[in-house]
């Protein structure tokens, strides 16, 4: 995420990791705007797309946060391996024609556009899962990049577990899979979970 306080901080920690791979955040809601002191839409992720939809302005505003976001990321000289956005506002139809004009199409990394999955299927899960993918899967369909196929861990947002996502891994189709991670602390599940998973792919 460009032009927050801890952007600089993360530029840094990927150089200092070269071998990691980096993508960019877009942020158009609950964050610092680049191009203006606040968004007129607030924190939002519904408003947002929703003025963005419908107001000429909020879609100028949209467009010049994409192409400014985009350019402080090439300043940073990192090689930007994928993109998704805060709250997946990137598959919104505006959104989208605002990051192709920015990127453009020879963008060689992905984009987030996988089918949400849930570690645990129930009747509220499978709802959101089909209400995701309707919203997605024209998106996907169109895009002029590489799309992830699933996206898993909206379900588990901040509380991660590996024995979850071993278990889901060896029942992955052949394609391209997306686990999603919060790491925040030292101690927070989605760090923990991590390091777990570390740990045992490093034994196995």
């Amino acid at each position: 995420m460009m032009a927050q306080p801890a952007s600089e901080e993360a530029v840094a920690l990927a150089r200092s990791n070269p071998s990691l791979q980096v993508g960019w955040h877009l942020h158009l809601n609950d964050s610092m705007p680049a191009t203006v002191d606040r968004w007129p839409w607030g924190a939002s992720p519904a408003q947002a797309g929703i003025a963005i939809g419908l107001s000429r302005r909020a879609r100028a505003l949209m467009r010049r946060e994409v192409a400014r976001q985009w350019e402080l990321f090439c300043a940073t000289g990192l090689e930007c391996r994928f993109i998704n956005s805060h709250h997946h506002l990137h598959a919104h139809p505006f959104v989208y024609r605002a990051l192709l004009d920015a990127v453009g199409p020879r963008f060689a990394g992905w984009i987030r556009l996988g089918r949400p999955r849930a570690f645990h299927s129930t009747p509220l899960t499978l709802l959101w899962s089909a209400l995701g993918w309707t919203y997605l899967a024209r998106r996907r369909r169109l895009s002029a990049w590489r799309a992830s196929d699933t996206l898993w861990g909206l379900d588990r947002i901040f509380h991660m577990q590996a024995d979850e996502v071993l278990s889901a891994i060896p029942m992955l189709p052949d394609g391209f899979h997306e686990f999603l991670f919060h790491p925040r602390t030292r101690s927070c599940p989605d760090t923990l979970c991590l390091i777990e998973l570390k740990s045992r792919f490093s034994r196995s």
